[in-house]
């Protein structure tokens, strides 16, 4: 049942044995279960590695000037790599 339906856990699997009649305790079902071998994910650093050229920041703000008035500023910038970016 955990081979044919990955996304279940013991407490799925053995709520679904319940239904079945099949008296068993959770603890058992996640003893039973086969261990999963999953590659680990990456962390946010080598995201940020892998990713930083086509990495894009967006801005939207106003700023008030002397004469009373609001100006609406849209700011986009690129990331080249972690010490530059270009304004476009």
């Amino acid at each position: 049942m955990a081979e044919a339906n990955v996304g279940w856990g013991a407490p799925r699997i053995h709520g679904e044995l319940q239904k079945l009649g099949i008296e068993v305790s959770e603890r058992t079902v996640s003893r039973l279960m086969p261990k999963r071998s999953t590659a680990p994910s990456q962390t946010w650093r080598t995201f940020l590695d892998n990713h930083a050229r086509d990495l894009v920041s967006i801005d939207f703000f106003t700023v008030p000037t002397a004469r009373l008035r609001v100006l609406f500023v849209s700011l986009c910038c690129r990331m080249n790599d972690a010490e530059s970016f270009t304004l476009m």
